[in-house]
């Protein structure tokens, strides 16, 4: 009897439990947005770094080692500041050279003199046949010889000469004004700068004062890209700093890069006085190439694609909902400006992705 009344009485349960059981089914829409008036720009990203606008390698013609620093990294230097000795290498053999070849300058200069004064017979022949004035420039001649042998003897012992009022010497100075980026150290060896080669450069020199950003900007963004527009540029190695400047050069042929055509392009930039830079900082440029204010704009997500037009669900004010249709703007890959089919403060179902 007890199983005669079981099964229904479970029966029974089973169903009330049924009709009773919370909802599981899967909301259609998300959170509601309202249309709102704000601004929409859109943006090209360049990545690259930021650099002089020009560096300048300081080479030598001579061969030898670094005898002496007179500069050091970093430093602001003007033209024609001194920046290193580069001592030349020197043998014995070169100084017994060049100590012959003053002696050979003097003998040539008391024989020059002999003709001059005429204590020969062949020094009278040679005044009668070429005249006075051939005697007095051979003199002058073998003077500036021994002259030019005692400059070159004093340059190779001394290191410095003044010839003519000019201090020759073996320092290397800066070609142009800028701050020092590179700089050998003391006691390296230096070869020569020749049609082979640039040789070992001594330093790099660049101004800093007026940097620019040197990057590249990918084919899809570089068509929208003009010179003189407006850029903001973020340095990796310094978080929060924002260099601001304008676009003044941009490529015409593009460098494949991953499968990725991409384009140079150059912004100059606004120096900072309270921002120290380095050249090679890794920097990031955006580049506002379009924008639209007091516009109505709404999130992206909210936007269902078909059939060529985007369509909002639209929640009523008696609480249905509504697919519209409407026109779009400018975006900026996360809002969109509506042009036309919803007013303002209207508010929107977001749909859920499936």
């Amino acid at each position: 009897m007890r199983f005669r009344f079981a099964v229904p009485l479970l029966i029974l349960f089973v169903a009330v439990a049924w009709l009773n059981w919370p909802s599981t089914s899967a909301p259609t829409h998300g959170p509601l947005i309202t249309v709102e008036r704000g601004s929409i720009i859109r943006r090209a990203i360049a990545s690259g770094q930021v650099d002089p606008v020009q560096e300048t390698q300081v080479n030598t013609q001579l061969t030898g080692f670094v005898r002496t620093l007179h500069t050091q990294l970093g430093k602001k230097v003007s033209a024609g500041e001194p920046l290193a000795e580069v001592w030349p290498a020197l043998t014995e053999q070169d100084l017994l050279r060049a100590e012959r070849g003053l002696q050979q300058a003097i003998e040539g200069e008391e024989a020059a003199a002999e003709f001059h004064e005429g204590q020969h017979l062949l020094a009278s022949m040679t005044r009668f046949l070429q005249g006075q004035k051939n005697l007095d420039r051979m003199q002058q001649s073998a003077q500036r010889g021994r002259r030019m042998a005692e400059e070159s003897l004093k340059l190779l012992r001394e290191g410095k000469v003044e010839i003519d009022g000019r201090l020759v010497d073996f320092v290397v100075r800066a070609p142009v004004a800028g701050h020092v980026l590179q700089l050998v150290r003391q006691g390296d060896p230096i070869t020569p700068a020749s049609s082979y080669g640039l040789g070992t450069v001594l330093a790099v020199i660049g101004d800093l004062d007026r940097p620019v950003f040197r990057g590249t900007v990918d084919e899809i963004d570089v068509g929208r890209l003009r010179t003189g527009m407006p850029a903001s540029v973020t340095l990796g190695a310094l978080p929060g700093v924002v260099l601001t400047g304008a676009v003044v050069e941009i490529g015409l042929r593009a460098r494949r890069q991953d499968n990725a055509a991409l384009f140079d392009v150059r912004i100059q930039l606004e120096p900072r006085a309270d921002v120290m830079l380095r050249a090679g900082y890794s920097a990031v440029a955006e580049v506002e190439v379009a924008r639209v204010d007091e516009v109505l704009v709404l999130p992206e997500r909210c936007l269902v694609h078909r059939g060529g037009e985007s369509f909002v669900t639209l929640l009523q004010a008696d609480g249905k909902t509504e697919e519209r249709a409407v026109k779009l703007g400018l975006g900026d890959g996360l809002r969109i400006e509506i042009v036309d089919g919803l007013p303002a403060d209207a508010r929107v179902l977001e749909p859920l992705v499936r």
